[in-house]
């Protein structure tokens, strides 16, 4: 009956670990060219307690809550955060992430909203991008990727064995 008692215990346990946590380990990001503004939007959708997750590893805690677009600190420690997880090249000219304005998180239920915007010169022939997002947490982890610049539009996936890709736009 003891025994009973601790098989059962344990099978709760994992049931309640399954059900609290997401089996799914995946971001959203969107880069858009947006004529009206002559701005790029770069806006990278997470879940948050990866994020939060993220941030704790590389040595920085912060409460999602409290990050707003007037908030230095938050905007310093997402950058420090984004820095070598997501690069951008126009024409093999790399975006430097200072020239990002942070516009903003968005926390809403499970995930968090990343939203910044630069200017540029349009691309002529290609964009590289990178993406690594959360790739030195999760094995399976995968980040899609979607590329807006007037009719153009494209869509990557990337993970662990393909990192970045180059979008050619002279096809």
């Amino acid at each position: 009956m003891m025994r009973l008692k601790y098989v059962l215990t344990g099978v709760m346990l994992c049931i309640g670990l399954l059900a609290h946590g997401h089996p799914l380990h995946l971001t959203f990001s969107n880069l858009d060219f947006k004529t009206s503004s002559g701005k790029w939007v770069l806006t990278i959708k997470v879940f948050s307690d990866d994020f939060a997750s993220a941030l704790v590893k590389s040595g920085e805690s912060a409460d999602m809550m409290s990050m707003r677009q007037d908030n230095a600190e938050a905007e310093k420690i997402l950058k420090n955060w984004l820095m070598n997880r997501m690069m951008i090249w126009f024409d093999s000219k790399p975006v430097p992430i200072d020239t990002w304005k942070f516009d903003g998180i968005k926390v809403h239920d499970d995930a968090s909203w990343l939203t910044y915007s630069f200017t540029a010169p349009l691309p002529v022939s290609e964009i590289k991008i990178k993406n690594t997002l959360l790739l030195d947490l999760y094995s399976d982890q995968k980040n899609l990727f979607v590329f807006a610049m007037g009719r153009f539009q494209s869509a990557y996936e990337f993970k662990n064995k393909n990192q970045e890709t180059t979008i050619k736009l002279n096809k």
